[in-house]
């Protein structure tokens, strides 16, 4: 069993986290050669490659560093008639069936994994965004290189592989940084698959019980999860102060990722491009 939950775009198994810090713009790292590949910008955060399982091709990819595993739609595994196994995950209060299985081959462009292990589910149960995808490639393939790089201007994702190719995953998880909310300090994901601000409710008013808000709350919905959408002012994110629009949800009942307050969307961060070093464990973002 493994413990997840789901977001506005698409499906999330945190697992391991790589507590890192935000890097200023000019050290963006231009000088080592990468291989490209384009991407398309769905509802302008979803990052969504072409890609390949097996001899099945022309498939749709959501890029998503939240994720800790990559899946495949059931639609995916039918047609390449996939033995797949039963398992499940806890997303917040309730299990959810899901099921595995190995693909002999998965590729986006520079990124590629053989007999590589994978998730099955209905991807369009979990979100609006995912309707019209085939698959998610998560931090499991994504970490096997030193280095991703997204340039939302240009459209293009650039993968550094590591010294031995893309077949050993680099040490770390998901990239979580630090933020303050009034004074208040607190570490979010930085999750390429979310569009805005996610914080647990509880987490926030235990250490801000005065908290200030801008304008009336409103109910709002991410994926599966009722959620109440609340503009705070004085959110300091890399230095710079702002108000934000934010999405409060209850903690599980089982307790959230431990150190980890939220999700941050790169919407949200307002970058143009945003680079994961996973080899250095550093976020560097303009």
């Amino acid at each position: 069993m493994h413990r997840s939950m789901l977001s506005a775009g698409v499906f999330f198994a945190l697992l391991a986290l790589t507590f890192v810090s935000y890097a200023r713009s000019e050290d963006l790292d231009t000088s080592t050669p990468a291989s490209m590949l384009s991407f398309e910008l769905r509802s302008d955060f979803l990052v969504v490659v072409n890609g390949q399982v097996g001899e099945l091709a022309d498939l749709k990819f959501i890029v998503d560093t939240g994720s800790t595993y990559t899946v495949i739609d059931e639609k995916v595994a039918d047609k390449l008639r996939l033995s797949r196994r039963p398992g499940k995950i806890t997303n917040f209060d309730r299990d959810i069936p899901v099921e595995w299985t190995d693909v002999r081959e998965l590729r986006a462009g520079p990124i590629r994994a053989s007999s590589a292990r994978v998730m099955v589910v209905r991807l369009a149960e979990y979100s609006e965004f995912a309707e019209n995808v085939d698959g998610i490639i998560g931090l499991d393939l994504l970490s096997r290189g030193k280095k991703l790089t997204i340039d939302y201007g240009r459209r293009v994702l650039s993968f550094e592989l590591g010294e031995s190719g893309a077949g050993k995953r680099l040490p770390g998880g998901s990239f979580v940084v630090p933020i303050a909310v009034q004074g208040l300090r607190m570490h979010v994901i930085v999750d390429t698959g979310f569009r805005d601000m996610l914080l647990y409710r509880d987490r926030l008013r235990k250490g801000l019980p005065s908290i200030s808000t801008v304008g009336e709350s409103r109910a709002g919905v991410i994926g599966r999860l009722r959620a109440t959408r609340v503009n705070l002012p004085g959110v300091t994110i890399a230095g710079q102060e702002k108000v934000a629009t934010v999405f409060l949800i209850d903690e599980p009942e089982q307790g959230g990722p431990l150190g980890v307050d939220g999700y941050l969307g790169p919407a949200s961060l307002h970058a143009t491009r945003i680079e994961f070093d996973f080899a250095a464990s550093k976020l560097r973002w303009q």
